[in-house]
């Protein structure tokens, strides 16, 4: 029986990322997808900041800006309500704003990545079970040989195999009503710079560009529009519901390629590790489609388990993963909650306009949660996000003139940065033991008069692979 330190079930973008973070890293990873092919249904589409700050670090970004959308707001129309926008640049990053590229290309990028660096991957292989032995993980497959790992990742989507092996529940609900998808031509090109969401009287539905001047219409069954699990429905009944939103020709299509749906869960499992055997991706976590976040959810989960499995390999200890389980399983949790906006809609119908600024400042505050720039409300004094514990460190500062430098993309999992202010001797501060310890030193500008900041008597911060502060250090 072979054996791999890592074995990945599912070769979506979280197990992918996460392989291809490991393998450059010196690890022996082992991708089991059950797929034979990756198809070319666009599925997620959206690409936040930090998953392009990912990509980057990657070298992977020049084919990402070739074959993707660049965007730059969430619009929502909202009849008899008027126009309302999220705007999704000028955040602490140079990635400004967001982009649509069909999930299958995504797939392929970093697929090719995490060959080029080791990474073994099987297709057409499903798992079947695992036990654990005194050496590690013994794991069962339909279509592969069994394989023996140190540690198992579950990245194998919603109706997860290794999450139903684990008898783990997913707790929260689901909602009542279907969403369907469609991909197709628009009789307009229109709002090629944004995702629109429609709201009308019957329903809402999204409209989304995607390359090759072609959209995805997306939403919840417009009113009248029974959408039975596994029917056939067909583009004219479609169609026919969504003009009773009454936006006219903006949202018909000139001819519709593939029509789909699908039910909506809000749920996070109740674990995410279970000794050796950790969940990621949507085998952890569902929530709406809203602001484009489950995609990008799973790529930094994959990020912040990366590097934990990488000293768990090195010191032997699985301890360090039961960190991963608090901070994903609250982050899921926020997330879930911003991304449920049927509450919000219904603020908008009703607005007025003596109540369209405050509706107008909640759009401001969930654009900063969908950027996923600055995770963990927590972390937010004010209209500033400080850079205490667990607050996620960007990229780039941005400024009146625009973005500066500050802790470039990295795609290294096996050591911390020691970040220093105002020319501060690394021996003058108190350096709590880290996982994994500092690889690198870097002298920066104290953060100032923006967004981010730092606490005053901040001289310097300890910064984990996944971007995330794990010390402050003060003198």
């Amino acid at each position: 029986m072979k054996h791999y330190d890592v074995a990945v079930i599912g070769g979506g973008p979280t197990g992918l990322v996460l392989a291809g973070l490991l393998s450059r890293a010196g690890v022996n990873v082992f991708v089991a997808e059950r797929r034979l092919s990756r198809g070319d249904r666009p599925k997620a589409v959206v690409l936040h900041a930090p998953t392009l700050e990912l990509l980057d670090s990657f070298g992977l970004l020049d084919d990402v800006y070739a074959r993707s959308i660049p965007l730059e707001r969430f619009t929502f129309r909202v009849g008899g309500a008027g126009t309302y926008s999220a705007e999704m640049t000028g955040m602490d990053t140079f990635q400004d704003g967001y982009r649509n590229m069909p999930q299958p290309i995504l797939e392929g990028l970093l697929e090719k990545y995490a060959l080029e660096y080791g990474a073994h991957i099987e297709r057409g292989v499903s798992y079947l079970s695992h036990e654990a032995t005194d050496t590690g993980i013994s794991v069962r497959f339909d279509g592969h040989e069994d394989i023996h790992c140190s540690y198992l990742i579950g990245s194998d989507g919603p109706r997860s195999a290794v999450r139903e092996s684990l008898g783990i529940p997913m707790t929260g609900r689901s909602l009542t009503s279907s969403y369907l998808l469609v991909e197709g031509v628009p009789q307009e090109l229109v709002g090629r710079d944004e995702v629109g969401i429609y709201v009308g009287e019957t329903g809402m539905v999204t409209m989304m560009p995607i390359p090759g001047d072609q959209v995805l219409v997306a939403g919840p069954a417009v009113s009248g529009l029974v959408l039975d699990r596994g029917a056939d429905i067909p583009w004219s009944r479609i169609a026919e519901a969504i003009e009773t939103l009454g936006f006219g020709s903006r949202l018909r299509l000139a001819e519709a390629v593939r029509t789909s749906h699908y039910s909506v869960d809000l749920r996070i499992a109740d674990r995410m590790v279970a000794g050796n055997v950790v969940l990621a991706g949507d085998a952890a976590h569902l929530n709406t489609p809203a602001g484009g976040q489950g995609l990008n959810l799973g790529i930094s989960d994959a990020v912040a388990l990366s590097w934990r499995i990488l000293a768990a390999l090195r010191d032997g200890n699985s301890g360090v993963l039961s960190g991963y389980d608090e901070e994903r399983r609250s982050y899921a949790a926020q997330v879930v909650k911003t991304t449920f906006v049927a509450p919000f809609i219904e603020r908008i119908r009703a607005t007025d306009d003596a109540t369209r600024p405050a509706v107008q400042q909640e759009l401001d505050e969930l654009a900063l949660s969908w950027s996923q720039l600055y995770p963990g409300d927590e972390h937010w004094n004010g209209a500033h996000y400080e850079l205490t514990a667990g607050a996620r460190v960007p990229t780039a500062l941005r400024t009146a003139e625009g973005p500066v430098p500050f802790l470039p993309p990295s795609d290294r999992v096996d050591g911390s940065t020691l970040v220093l202010f105002e020319g501060e001797a690394p021996e003058t501060l108190a350096i709590e033991p880290s996982i994994p310890p500092v690889r690198e030193v870097r002298r920066l500008p104290r953060p100032a008069h923006g967004r981010v900041t730092v606490p005053e008597s901040a001289r310097g911060i300890l910064v984990r692979p996944d971007r995330r502060v794990a010390q402050v250090l003060e003198a």
